[in-house]
């Protein structure tokens, strides 16, 4: 059980971090009036995703790689990888994903209770609903189907076959969708930062 749980630990603590890094790096600026530092710079659009996506994309890494080293101090932590690019594909990909849906919330939210209910409402349940701490297999149906629906289940199932070697769900799926998700939020990304989405009034 714990060789399970470690890699979701991780997983949490990269996603969680590069979301709060993202959505936090906008909102601040934007209460505070301080959008013009960023703005005024002759930095393009692609430069400016790039920029929030990849700070946001690094804190999560580091501080996942913080919570790995900490954990493997505790007694049958268990922390082993099997298969290295598969871990470090997902890792990544998580990473970039929740940094780009940090932007996205930051971008939308006026006020940090509108960044709050978009962590509590959103981020946190497709997290703890992804099968972090349980076996997807083990649910009843049509909740093992609607997991698959989740996707931050893929997310996690990808990091933790990179460790122990087992996926509940389809591992080119997740590869897919992890793919697709990148691709799709960094155009979303672009686009409204090319309109200047509430970030010029």
């Amino acid at each position: 059980f714990v060789r399970f749980v470690v890699p979701g630990l991780i997983m949490m603590s990269v996603l969680n971090n590069a979301f709060a890094n993202a959505s936090s790096s906008l909102i601040q600026p934007k209460i505070m009036g301080l959008t013009p530092d960023f703005l005024t710079p002759p930095l393009s659009p692609l430069e400016l995703v790039s920029a929030f996506t990849l700070g946001a994309a690094t804190r999560g890494i580091v501080v996942g790689l913080v919570t790995a080293l900490t954990i493997a101090f505790l007694p049958d932590a268990g922390i082993h990888i099997q298969h290295w690019g598969v871990a470090l594909y997902f890792l990544i990909g998580a990473s970039l994903i929740l940094g780009m849906g940090g932007v996205l919330a930051g971008l939308w939210a006026e006020k940090f209770d509108h960044l709050a209910g978009a962590t509590n409402f959103v981020v946190m349940p497709l997290t703890f609903l992804s099968g972090t701490f349980y076996l997807t297999d083990h649910l009843p149906e049509p909740f093992r189907t609607l997991s698959h629906f989740n996707p931050f289940f893929y997310l996690i199932d990808g990091f933790r076959y990179g460790f122990i070697g087992h996926a509940d769900g389809s591992l080119a799926v997740g590869a897919v969708v992890t793919a697709a998700l990148t691709v799709g939020l960094f155009v979303w990304c672009y686009m409204l930062f090319k309109r200047g989405y509430r970030l010029k009034t």
